[in-house]
């Protein structure tokens, strides 16, 4: 698998490619219909185009369970301006095409459907506004038909040096330390309960997990997709790296395949599977 995760994040981190409705949006666009369709299936489109007629995609998979009521797992593909995105977020694409591979190939018993999305627009200037692909996507779930959402949001830099990791506020670095090698498991009041559900798996992985729950929308909180499911009242986590907080490459040319961690992406995959 580490080597899937590879090949997937080289073919995706491309200076420049993956800027919403750049140039090479078609491209992208199709090139991620293809790996969805090598790794899982053939996807559902939803398409929807802007005021200029530029047309944006999310892709789909549904696996089906014991139970019609969903767990949603998503990931943005698009990039911020003409960075490679690498680990923003070729990573948490990477691991949504393992993971759903691992489904398709192990045909395991689920309580939940599954749906796998893969959403456009996530960047600026979508981010915050109706035009995100998991705003699109969101509007199709509530709390009757989606039992959880988990965000995807960059899952590849790890360090472990001393000082690699940074907080939003200093008393945070007491609480959870200051080596970067760990994954947040960031939530909100209404989803501590589908969390704690998790915990137990997660805390036995030989991946470290910290989890960061918060009564309001700190710093960094709502930085992703998960948000548009949080606004519809849907129980919605987010696993990240945490982003800005630790990887200096955000958003910058840096963000290189060389920078990730393939061995703990595989490691959070296989985690990912034990849950559903």
């Amino acid at each position: 698998m580490r080597e899937d995760l590879k090949n997937i994040v080289e073919q995706l981190a491309i200076k420049g490619i993956r800027t919403a409705g750049g140039q090479q949006w078609d491209d992208v666009m199709g090139l991620m219909q293809k790996l969805v369709a090598e790794y899982i299936d053939v996807p559902k489109v939803d398409s929807w185009t802007d005021t200029k007629g530029v047309e944006y995609r999310n892709f789909s998979c549904i696996f089906k369970g014991k139970s019609s009521k969903k767990i949603v797992i998503g990931a943005h593909y698009d990039t911020f301006e003409e960075t490679p995105g690498a680990d923003d977020n070729g990573s948490a694409v990477a691991v949504l095409l393992c993971l759903g591979k691992l489904l398709t190939l192990e045909q395991i018993e689920l309580p939940h459907s599954i749906e796998l999305v893969f959403y456009a627009c996530e960047e600026p200037p979508f981010f915050g506004t109706e035009g995100m692909g998991s705003f699109h996507h969101a509007q199709t779930c509530s709390k009757e038909n989606t039992e959880l959402m988990i965000c995807l949001e960059m899952v590849g830099f790890f360090s472990e040096e001393k000082g690699s990791q940074d907080y939003p506020f200093l008393p945070l670095k007491w609480i959870y330390g200051s080596r970067g090698d760990y994954l947040m498991v960031v939530s909100n009041l209404k989803s501590v309960g589908k969390l704690n559900k998790f915990w137990k798996k997660l805390k036995s992985s030989s991946l470290s997990y910290k989890r960061f729950i918060s009564p309001f929308k700190s710093y960094g909180m709502d930085w992703s997709d998960h948000r548009n499911y949080w606004s519809r009242g849907i129980p919605a986590i987010m696993i990240t790296d945490t982003s800005v907080f630790r990887n200096a490459n955000y958003h910058q040319l840096t963000d290189t395949p060389d920078t990730l961690d393939y061995d703990r992406m595989e490691k959070l995959t296989r985690d990912l599977l034990k849950l559903l």
